[in-house]
């Protein structure tokens, strides 16, 4: 009860929260975006196939649902209320024009079907990712100031961040799991790392061509061009805050690096 008051609290007060999957329902395949994870090319990526597509919906059921006609009733509020509503990165208008934008309970309800690919990145590296753009971005994103304070070095935002419970986080620095999942259930099909584009693009390429006949198209610029600068944020972080981020974000690790080289080694705190 208490849990369902709280998602109810806070799909009023940040109605974009949960509004993580961009759909093509004409290709069946839906892209869960976790910001600082992966590169805005992907979007591109997206954009283009809805350009050469067309055609009908692959799911044209109608919805009368009171629970999806608020969703999108709050979305349009917010949209129409601020010409520049901010969503993690870019704004409403220019993350998602050309795109269904849904949340998980909606994609679940509408497109059941679906496709659904995410790319998730290693916690701590997405951590210095999000802290690199918030210190040179003049609008950071809703909720950053939680954690981020200018001038402070990244050691101190990834504290105040470890401290932060799940559920008070934006989207920013929410764990990869919370935005990914819906009842329990991480609805992305196919999930491909950071670390591990190329070949894990390659697969979903071809599942792609099979199932619905077109061809996403080559590997989009995940890496990201600040690549020096973030991994140089990373060494600055010391192995007892390392175990707090990996306590912090252990659904992530277990969910999408548990088993990998890539995962995050236990890290004894000094006596």
């Amino acid at each position: 009860m208490l849990k369902a008051i709280l998602h109810a609290y806070l799909r009023r007060r940040r109605p974009l929260r949960d509004h993580n999957f961009l759909v093509l329902p004409h290709l069946g395949l839906a892209y869960g975006r976790c910001p600082n994870a992966a590169s805005e090319d992907i979007r591109q990526a997206l954009l283009r196939l809805t350009a050469d597509g067309g055609g009908t919906p692959f799911d044209t059921d109608e919805f009368d649902d009171l629970e999806d006609e608020a969703d999108d009733a709050e979305l349009e509020h917010e949209a129409a209320g601020d010409p520049c509503t901010s969503y993690a990165t870019g704004t409403l208008t220019s993350w998602a024009d050309g795109l269904n934008l849904l949340s998980g309970r909606q994609l679940v309800r509408r497109h059941p079907g679906a496709l659904v690919f995410s790319v998730v990145r290693d916690p701590l590296t997405r951590l210095a990712a999000c802290f690199h753009r918030m210190r040179t971005e003049t609008a950071p994103p809703p909720g950053a100031d939680r954690a981020f304070r200018s001038g402070e070095d990244f050691p101190g935002f990834v504290a105040r961040v470890c401290a932060m419970p799940d559920w008070k986080s934006p989207n920013a620095y929410r764990s990869q799991t919370a935005i990914l999942t819906h009842k329990a259930r991480l609805l992305p099909s196919r999930v491909l790392r950071h670390e591990t584009g190329e070949a894990d693009w390659q697969d979903l390429r071809a599942e792609l061509a099979q199932a619905c006949g077109v061809d996403i198209g080559p590997l989009p610029g995940i890496r990201d061009p600040h690549g020096e600068t973030i991994a140089a944020l990373v060494s600055q972080i010391e192995p007892a805050l390392r175990l707090s981020v990996r306590r912090r974000y252990a659904a992530d690790y277990r969910n999408f690096y548990e088993g990998t080289t890539l995962a995050l080694p236990a890290v004894p705190v000094p006596v």
